[in-house]
């Protein structure tokens, strides 16, 4: 080896490695996988991991990337040409395009210089043209196992999900679903998602009496709050069953405030919930206000705080967040929630039983000490689950796949 190659050798293994973080949602939502995405790259110590940030969509948190200084780039426009093939194309020709977009995948990782390649979402979502992407490209790539997808394309595309070389799935249960699909134990690192609590707890900036005058929450009335996107397998149309199998006297002392957006694609279920709440008489009781900025002061402004996912809940940092702020939580016994709750700081219910939603609502709604005693412990709870530690288990995670370790 020359003296110039040797140098040249020296330099590349010292700089830091760039690594691509990719989310794929496009429904024009953000969620907890964007806020997972943006704290990772943002705590990345930079003498070692140069983060390289990729969105499907311009989002809240592509902003706030920039403005940190990090990499960011948008894939709308290619998305839009493969979709219109896809919608207008005959078979060859979305054969072609599917080709195609392994190739522009393949030159992107070479063109920005990747030396790791990290997918949110699922495995199935980016198997047939990330990964072979990759692989075309010599670059390692490892993917987060953070939802539920849909699995078709038979036998190829379960071969294909055998072959990241990592899966980071957030929870144990999350866990179980890959080991069901087939993928390797030793492929799979379980790594739970994590909350910076102290900064958390810096971003409410406004007092539960202002946030109640807000929406008209009398002082004697108990507030309960969910936060979530509104669609289907979030389970608001749980909580209104819940509410409907309360007794009139004790709902009559609740509010209810459903935070979050609707996609275009789950308008049809929101308009749903706003005529269950007509047709069940809840209009005084339940409230939907979107999707706000300011989700800290309406967490912290809460007597209870809601979560009712049917479909288990990949991690749930919604549930980390309403404990930062010593809130009381009603959850759903599955998926992340039955993982981070303990007894003593939170209530499981069965989403497929209303009563029992119904009986834990009622219980808290009467016994403002269990409240109480309930968030503090959920205070103390959420430091199991901290930003550091998660960052940590992803960091050990890309050392042993890049060779570091």
């Amino acid at each position: 080896m020359s003296a110039v190659l040797r140098e040249t050798g020296a330099q590349d293994a010292a700089r830091p490695r760039r690594v691509l973080l990719v989310e794929v949602n496009e429904d024009h939502t953000v969620g907890g996988s964007y806020q997972a995405q943006f704290d990772l790259a943002r705590l990345l110590d930079r003498r070692e991991f140069e983060p390289v940030v990729m969105f499907y969509q311009e989002n809240i948190f592509a902003q706030r990337l920039r403005e940190l200084g990090i990499e960011v780039h948008l894939f709308e426009a290619q998305r839009e040409r493969e979709r219109r093939i896809n919608e207008t194309a005959g078979r060859l020709r979305r054969l072609m395009k599917m080709g195609g977009a392994v190739v522009s995948r393949r030159d992107f990782l070479r063109h920005h210089r990747i030396d790791l390649l990290h997918l949110n979402n699922h495995p199935s979502l980016t198997c047939d043209d990330w990964l072979p992407a990759a692989r075309l490209a010599g670059v390692p790539c490892i993917v987060n196992a953070m939802g539920e997808a849909p699995l078709e394309g038979g036998v190829v595309r379960g071969r294909l999900l055998k072959r990241y070389d990592r899966v980071v799935a957030i929870s144990d249960h999350m866990r179980r679903r890959m080991l069901d699909l087939g993928i390797p134990d030793d492929r799979i690192t379980t790594v739970h998602l994590g909350l910076d609590a102290p900064a958390y707890r810096k971003r409410v900036h406004r007092s539960p009496a202002e946030v109640r005058a807000e929406f008209g929450v009398p002082g004697d009335r108990v507030l309960a709050v969910m936060v979530g996107n509104v669609r289907r397998w979030k389970g608001q149309h749980v909580i209104l069953a819940g509410l409907a199998e309360m007794a009139p006297a004790v709902r009559n002392r609740l509010r209810v405030l459903f935070v979050g957006a609707a996609a275009p694609s789950d308008a049809g279920y929101e308009a749903g919930l706003r005529q269950t709440v007509r047709e069940r008489g809840l209009e005084d009781v339940v409230r939907f206000v979107g999707g706000r900025q300011d989700v800290p002061d309406l967490v912290n402004a809460a007597d209870i705080c809601l979560h009712a996912s049917v479909i288990p809940e990949p991690f749930g940092l919604v549930v980390l967040e309403a404990m930062a702020l010593s809130r009381p939580l009603i959850a759903a016994a599955s998926g992340g929630p039955a993982e981070i709750l303990t007894p003593d700081s939170g209530i499981l219910f069965d989403t497929e039983q209303p009563a029992q939603l119904a009986g834990a609502l009622t219980r808290l709604v009467e016994d403002a000490e269990l409240r109480e005693r309930m968030g503090k412990a959920a205070a103390r709870r959420v430091e199991e689950f901290s930003l550091l530690r998660n960052l940590r288990g992803n960091v050990q995670v890309y050392r042993e796949v890049l060779g570091l370790a």
